[in-house]
């Protein structure tokens, strides 16, 4: 459903926006997105933690787990929105993203402030999807993203009917999901996991030390993950203009449909990885891993030849003129988006059994060597440099690394003690 959505939203908007205000639309939600490694990698922990407690049928651990994470995030979220009180009077967010269109001054600084309040209100409600991924429930979750995703489109079209600004569609866009994530934390906790309620009183200082010994490793890789993955549009807008940054999103988005299907069930793979490495179920691992990279290699033959073939005119039909890419730019997607899809099937594998310790080091550099790349190569090759710099940071850093990771764990050397 959220991919039907993004179908019919990304032409709506270009066409109401133009490139220009779609290209700041975007950034802010890139801008913002990487705000979300402040939860200091308690999210994605949180599905360990819950994986094992249940492998464990350990109902209580996995509440005060859960309560404890919820309420370390609700202090993160007061923090912020203290220190975002002070600082944002002095912040220009039109310099920082290169407006110089005189009407979206104002208006820019307006979007990014609703985005910010509906990133902290989704901080912590965000845990339940992890919870629920946690119990292998995670097809539960995702019928509230559903319904998120058809409050999303709902909010856009009423806002084009109304002739709303910038900062009303940031809002109500983001807002939607919000808005699910709390539906889906109060009927987990009140309806299909009473015991989960996270109560103060169930929070447990004792359990800070080991939630944080492996979130700060999430949390570095996720420090990575967003430079890679959120920066690109936030450098095209600074270096260049916001105008640059629709054809590059617009066929970022498009590609992100070749591994459409293995976003649905990677995140549901995580938690049974975990369970089955909890109980030494190797065997299980190998075959299922096994199956899914065959099906990654259908899928980006399959996806990769129709957009190198057509890829162009699909996104001149589908979003309009503005927004179609070079075709250098369309050739160097296909290759990353092949590196992308099996590097995200050995990650998948390395956090759901722990093993991120030189992901935790490696992601971090070849995050650094990607934005120094970026921001080098943006001034003289254009929005084909960023996505260059991505390609290179990731071959040399982290597909060897990853590779050697899997194979240790494949073969089960840390569950026989090795380090």
């Amino acid at each position: 459903m959220s991919l039907l959505v993004n179908v019919v939203t990304v032409p709506i908007t270009v066409r109401y926006l133009g490139p220009e205000s779609f290209g700041l639309w975007i950034t802010i939600s890139s801008t913002v997105t990487m705000f979300f490694v402040l939860d200091i990698g308690i999210s994605n922990t949180l599905i360990n933690l819950v994986s094992e407690a249940y492998a464990r049928d350990d109902r209580n651990r996995a509440a005060e787990y859960f309560s404890t994470a919820f309420w370390i995030l609700v202090g993160v979220v007061g923090l912020l929105s203290v220190v975002g009180w002070v600082i944002w009077p002095h912040v220009q967010w039109a310099a920082i993203f290169n407006v110089r269109n005189p009407a979206l001054i104002p208006e820019t600084s307006r979007a990014m402030a609703a985005a910010f309040v509906v990133f902290l209100f989704s901080l912590p409600t965000g845990l339940a999807t992890k919870v629920l991924a946690g119990y292998q429930e995670l097809h539960v979750a995702n019928l509230f993203a559903t319904g998120g995703s058809i409050l999303s489109l709902v909010v856009v079209l009423v806002v084009v009917y109304l002739h709303g600004g910038l900062a009303a569609l940031v809002a109500g866009y983001a807002g939607s999901t919000a808005v699910a994530n709390l539906a889906c934390l109060l009927w987990m906790s009140f309806s299909r996991k009473p015991w989960m309620k996270p109560w103060p009183r169930r929070f447990r200082p004792r359990l800070i030390g080991p939630i944080f010994s492996s979130g700060t490793q999430f949390f570095a890789i996720q420090m990575a993950g967003l430079i890679v993955f959120s920066s690109d549009n936030l450098i095209i807008s600074h270096y260049l203009s916001p105008v640059r940054v629709t054809p590059y999103a617009v066929t970022w988005r498009l590609f992100n449909y070749i591994v459409a299907l293995q976003s649905l069930f990677v995140p549901a793979l995580w938690p049974a990885y975990s369970e089955a490495y909890a109980t030494g179920h190797l065997e299980w691992i190998r075959s299922t891993y096994s199956r899914v990279r065959r099906f990654t290699v259908i899928a980006l033959a399959a996806g990769c030849t129709i957009m190198l073939f057509e890829g162009r005119s699909i996104i001149r039909i589908w979003a309009g003129p503005a927004a179609v890419p070079t075709t250098s730019l369309v050739w160097l997607m296909c290759v990353w988006i092949a590196i992308f899809a099996f590097s995200n099937n050995q990650s998948c594998l390395m956090m759901a059994t722990n093993r991120v310790g030189k992901q935790a080091v490696l992601g971090p550099l070849a995050a650094l060597v990607n934005l120094g790349l970026s921001i080098l190569w943006v001034k003289t090759i254009g929005p084909v440099g960023v996505l260059l710099a991505t390609v290179l940071s990731y071959l040399v850093f982290i597909v060897a690394m990853q590779s050697w990771e899997v194979k240790r764990i494949m073969r089960g050397d840390f569950l026989q003690g090795g380090v």
